[in-house]
């Protein structure tokens, strides 16, 4: 038996990995980009699609998630939807085995199943109602296609490959330019000049349906139309920022406590020289892979803000986890510590993770779940108004939350004012409830003039904290720093 599971380690990692994450699936309240998708796929599929396609995304994803929320599971809908992201990441379990792992000896083999399963990062963005894991698996598929095709230049090995390709197309348009990139890369270094003409005619064709709004979204990218706010302030120095909280989220997840978060940062180092040595080992992968790390953090290093690098850079994991366990195969002398330590800080990661605790991206915490019952219960539709910071907070989540019973008022948009002093003009009105992050960047602190506002009408306010910084954190922002990451402060009369 116990050879057996040597030679078939899936028996073991699959089981655990589908325990893990699908246990207690509504653990996180959906969050703002969650809470849009699970309202939009409630409309009809054209309505979904169309709304992907201006959030800039192809539609792979929602019309899988469409058809897939149609099946009567009888479960909560956003677990249900949850459930097919766990669906794809188990699959890219089966995929990463199937056709990776057995090209590799068997302790290197169990050793990136071992990385795999219990990676905090890829637990952490399988269990969103998101495309991630579904990238994922598209991206294992497509690699393993690639080396195929550049090893044997057959019709079928052709014909696989950019099947594979447009399916990353359709599923995400960084991981998807990502991989035909490298596709290209990888077969003109080949001289495959036939090969790779007729992979992009056959992509061309295939991706024509949709190729008018690649083309908006790569203006939107160009336009930079996509950039959040800058930690440091500066463009430029925002890259080693988000560099960094990307290799952080690979190897020890985004819920770590500060000592192991210090730990992390030494280990970090021989991580990097372990994926080396499993380059020089693998160069026929490594080249490939550094390809897609760096055309995909190219698109997203100017699209996003540092702490939503890592979910979008999801599809490089599986490779790097291939290198690093190569690495630690061909250095066992110190190799060994390493793959010990990186696995106990993983499930550091993992217990934080369900105890919610120590989350450096403090948004996926906030219990607005619990925050919308806590209004409902407490006020009525007629007598209260919500108000929820719209720069810094999340109000898609908090209408998830209370739709259909509640409407809101987010403090960015343009008529929010006017509403507002028409709720304290009205002597029914009791309560106003806002929801706001403790750090006010909006413009003209938009925060604090609608305070003063509600101020002046009468109403007392009584705050209620969440998601605590830790220590480091807070001594990182100095002196003054606010204590708590979000409040909800309640406003009567």
């Amino acid at each position: 038996m116990t050879a057996w599971l040597r030679r078939h380690p899936l028996a073991v990692f699959l089981p655990l990995q589908a325990l893990l994450y699908c246990w207690n699936l509504a653990l996180l309240s959906p969050w703002g980009d969650e809470a849009g998708t699970l309202l939009m796929v409630r409309e009809s599929l054209g309505t979904l699609v169309r709304w992907a396609a201006e959030d800039v995304h192809p539609p792979l994803y929602y019309v899988s998630l469409y058809c897939w929320q149609r099946i009567p599971l009888g479960i909560d809908w956003a677990v249900q939807a949850r459930l097919l992201s766990v669906l794809f990441a188990l699959l890219a379990t089966v995929a990463l085995d199937g056709l990776w792992g057995r090209r590799l000896e068997e302790r290197t083999r169990r050793t990136l199943l071992a990385f795999w399963t219990l990676s905090p990062c890829l637990l952490l963005y399988s269990r969103m109602c998101r495309s991630y894991s579904l990238q994922c698996l598209l991206a294992i598929v497509a690699m393993a296609m690639l080396m195929r095709a550049a090893d044997a230049a057959t019709w079928r090995n052709g014909t696989l490959l950019a099947l594979a390709l447009l399916a990353g197309m359709y599923s995400h348009y960084v991981a998807g330019i990502a991989l035909v990139v490298v596709a290209n890369l990888t077969l003109l270094a080949r001289r495959r000049w036939a090969q790779t003409l007729a992979m992009d005619c056959a992509l061309a064709i295939g991706y024509l349906p949709w190729a008018w709004r690649l083309l908006a979204s790569l203006n939107s990218w160009g336009a930079g139309a996509g950039r959040g706010y800058a930690l440091t302030g500066s463009r430029l120095l925002e890259i080693p920022v988000k560099f960094a909280y990307w290799c952080m989220s690979f190897v020890l997840g985004e819920a770590v406590p500060d000592a192991v978060l210090v730990g992390g940062a030494l280990l970090l180092p021989l991580v990097g020289a372990l994926a080396w040595q499993g380059a020089r080992k693998v160069p026929d992968l490594a080249w490939p892979a550094a390809g897609l790390a760096v055309v995909g953090f190219t698109g997203v290093a100017r699209w996003v803000s540092y702490p939503f690098v890592p979910a979008r850079m999801l599809f490089v994991l599986p490779f790097f986890l291939i290198l690093t366990a190569a690495g630690a195969a061909t250095r066992p002398r110190w190799g060994k510590p390493v793959v010990a330590v990186m696995l106990l800080f993983s499930l550091s990661g993992i217990a934080c993770y369900f105890t919610k605790t120590g989350f450096r991206n403090k948004q996926y915490p906030v219990p607005i779940r619990q925050i919308a019952a806590r209004i409902l219960r407490e006020s009525q539709a007629g007598t209260s108004a919500i108000l929820v910071d719209s720069t810094n907070s999340d109000p898609v989540a908090m209408l998830y939350a209370v739709h259909p019973q509640r409407t809101l008022l987010q403090t960015g948009r343009a008529e929010t004012p006017a509403a507002l002093s028409r709720v304290l003009a009205d002597p029914q009105v009791r309560s106003v409830w806002f929801l706001r992050n403790t750090h006010d960047v909006s413009p003209g602190g938009l925060n604090q003039r609608f305070e003063a506002q509600i101020r002046a009408a009468g109403m007392a306010g009584t705050v209620q904290p969440y998601e605590p910084f830790t220590p480091l954190e807070h001594r990182l922002m100095g002196a003054g720093a606010p204590r708590y990451f979000h409040e909800l402060v309640e406003f009567r009369r």
